[in-house]
């Protein structure tokens, strides 16, 4: 399996690993570059039901059934390299992409900090339990020449190029063009996105983190944490983003304070309370933008019918 180069590559990643973990991936930015309007909270959301929640490697929460699965970003990631391959050639170039290692996790395994389940903790600590990027080698594989980075991003040392040995350039490269054919040309939904439902999940996250009924949780926890003997954690991901946890495989430590880290959240019932907050946050934005978010389900829906095309070696429009 591999993972395309550039904006869409990266996209991918970011959707498979999800915002707790890769928080530098949250996609704000609108499709001419600016900034889209941030979902707007007027009063607190009210929580009728908190349920018991300690393992946290299937947890969904209700707007993700508006986003690709997990088995779609892959099938998308393929298709996108697929599509990559062709231009490339079309150069007389060979593009063979570095085979991608993705952590083994879901989207919302670690989203509030803690292990996802006991046998994780007790086995791994804080690490994955497959890839983590602790482990793996700096570089994985060969880079891409310059020539083929430059066909494929329409970049070169010099800046943005056109053309190629005299040869026009596809708009954006050859990883715009793919993503523009798996896309269907839609700006406003890049290949493997859901802009608007990942804009809806990073900001009730940065909601849910202020509410009260979160911020109580965590105290709880800490309290916890700090009768063990734990006193240099404020926040779950504190104890999880130690920078003694670096090394490529979990220390003794790291696995002793991971095990406590879970089950203080259980005792407290951290993850259930976070959860039942932040699918409230949720709620209210996906009522007040379902027209929006049924379009945007469609338009992966027609994605997905591309990405099949492809996979099955046919051509696409614009590819």
């Amino acid at each position: 399996m591999t993972i395309t180069s550039g904006r869409a590559g990266t996209a991918l990643i970011c959707a498979v690993a999800g915002i707790s973990l890769l928080t530098g991936c949250s996609q704000n930015a609108s499709s001419d570059g600016g900034e889209r309007p941030k979902p707007t909270v007027s009063k607190i959301p009210g929580v009728t039901t908190i349920p018991t929640l300690t393992d946290t490697a299937h947890m969904d929460l209700p707007v993700d059934s508006y986003m690709p699965t997990g088995h779609d970003l892959l099938q998308t990631t393929e298709a996108m390299t697929t599509l990559e391959q062709r231009c490339v050639s079309r150069f007389g170039l060979r593009y063979v992409p570095t085979e991608a290692r993705l952590p083994n996790f879901t989207k919302n395994s670690r989203r509030y900090g803690v292990p996802e389940s006991l046998d994780v903790a007790r086995g791994f600590g804080f690490h994955m339990t497959k890839n983590d990027p602790r482990s793996l080698p700096e570089h994985l594989g060969t880079p891409p020449s310059q020539e083929v980075r430059t066909v494929l991003t329409a970049t070169s040392a010099q800046g943005l190029v056109s053309t190629y040995h005299g040869q026009k350039l596809p708009s954006g490269g050859c990883v715009s063009e793919a993503d523009r054919a798996i896309s269907g040309g839609d700006e406003a939904q890049r290949a493997g996105h859901s802009p608007l439902a990942e804009e809806i999940r990073a900001h009730s996250f940065e909601y849910s983190q202020l509410d009260p009924r979160v911020i109580a949780a965590q105290t709880a926890w800490k309290k916890c944490m700090d009768a063990q003997g734990y006193t240099n954690y404020k926040k779950t991901f504190d104890a999880s983003g130690d920078d003694r946890w670096s090394a490529p495989a979990a220390t003794s430590q790291e696995i002793t304070v991971a095990v406590a880290d879970w089950q203080c959240a259980k005792r407290v019932n951290l993850v259930g309370t976070w959860f039942a907050v932040e699918s409230a946050y949720q709620n209210t934005q996906i009522e007040a933008h379902a027209e929006e978010l049924q379009q945007a389900r469609e338009g992966l829906r027609n994605q997905a019918k591309r990405v099949a095309t492809v996979l099955a070696g046919g051509k696409l429009s614009g590819s």
